[in-house]
């Protein structure tokens, strides 16, 4: 018998066989796959189908602020006064404390008609006193185009610059810190220069109702740091003839970044007729309104320095004194706080601060905090 006939006959007939489902191969489905945005920066990433690129982050932080350590602990803050007149409201002397939560939605989309941002801050609050609070903090929509960019929505007043380096902020800063509807656009220069012009809701500073503010501003950003002149028409009630009328503001602030690791800034701000320019709640503090005669300045500063990889130390301050006929006011406040980050994300902080105003309200407070950012 030949044996290499068989086995060339038995490999033929193998061969003609057909092969069993288990052995054919298997066309795997196709799948999309989440893809990142290097361009718009870390964590962006597009869902399948879609041309807009988001990214996801939040915030958890815990906050202890003590009472004031100049009075003693549930004292009436102003007991002289409540003496003299006893319809006077008592207020405690009480610590605050909060649990708060922060959810951040950024949207970044390429078109031929512009660049198309969009962003939303969630914000979810339970304090002291047992009450819960949930509010949109941010959202606003920026279309940027090569020659600028157009900014519509709930955000930092264009007029602000310099808002505090202290982690916490045990005495409250006399800055400026308003977040308005607004439409702006922001015209780029060229060379670091830029130029904006806004148009923003008077009412959110305590301005005449359905009435617009217009602040304009010339931003510069070079290696050494950078710069901001801001100017401000503020729209104002005429109490005698229920006439439209408009107070101004100025403010200049710079700050230093060419040393590394460390950041500096020095603000100046001045208003007439528009005091929410040069401290974000006036009428709290000082009784003042927009009426005609009320001027204002503010001068403020601070700096942010990093001790380590892990340790950073930060200290703000600022000076307030506001006029109206023949009363006045000033403030002095300073804050200080060190912070430690073991890992990445997560910041154990203390602070403490001092203020002291022309009505003999001094105050002395120490603070702590416990936050994670991812």
């Amino acid at each position: 018998m030949n044996f290499k006939r068989i086995a060339l006959a038995a490999a033929a007939a193998a061969a003609a066989t057909p092969a069993i489902a288990a052995d054919l191969p298997v066309v795997a489905e196709p799948v999309n796959y989440v893809e990142a945005c290097s361009a718009y920066g870390d964590g962006y990433f597009k869902l399948p189908g879609q041309d807009t690129c988001i990214r996801v982050r939040g915030r958890i932080r815990t906050q202890y602020v003590s009472h004031n350590l100049n009075d003693g602990l549930g004292d009436v803050t102003n007991q002289d006064e409540v003496d003299a007149d006893p319809t006077v409201d008592k207020e405690t002397n009480d610590y605050k404390s909060y649990a708060r939560g922060y959810l951040y939605f950024n949207s970044m989309t390429t078109t031929e008609f512009a660049t198309i941002e969009t962003f939303t801050a969630f914000l979810a609050n339970h304090n002291q006193d047992g009450k819960d609070t949930v509010i949109i903090d941010d959202v606003y929509m920026q279309l940027g185009f090569e020659s600028g960019s157009l900014l519509v929505g709930d955000t930092l007043s264009q007029f602000d610059s310099f808002l505090g380096y202290t982690w916490i902020g045990p005495v409250s800063q006399n800055l400026s810190e308003i977040y308005p509807l607004l439409i702006s656009y922001t015209a780029d220069l060229g060379n670091g220069v830029a130029l904006t012009g806004s148009i923003e809701d008077s009412t959110e500073r305590n301005g005449a109702n359905n009435r617009a503010d217009f602040v304009g501003a010339l931003s510069v950003s070079q290696g050494w740091g950078s710069a901001k002149f801001s100017a401000a028409a503020h729209a104002i009630e005429d109490n005698d003839e229920d006439e439209e009328d408009y107070g101004f503001a100025l403010g200049a602030s710079v700050t230093i970044t060419a040393m590394e690791g460390i950041e500096a800034t020095f603000q100046a701000q001045y208003a007439d007729q528009a005091l929410s320019y040069v401290v974000g709640d006036f009428t709290d503090e000082s009784g003042f309104t927009d009426a005609e005669g009320a001027s204002g300045f503010n001068i403020s500063g601070g700096f942010d320095a990093d001790l380590s990889d892990k340790v950073s130390v930060m200290l703000d301050f600022s000076y307030l004194s506001l006029e109206q006929g023949s009363q006045d006011y000033d403030r002095t406040a300073v804050d200080a706080s060190v912070v430690y980050s073991p890992v990445k994300g997560l910041a154990f902080a203390v602070a403490a601060g001092w203020g002291d105003d022309s009505k003999d309200n001094d105050e002395t407070k120490v603070a702590g905090r416990i936050q994670y950012t991812f």
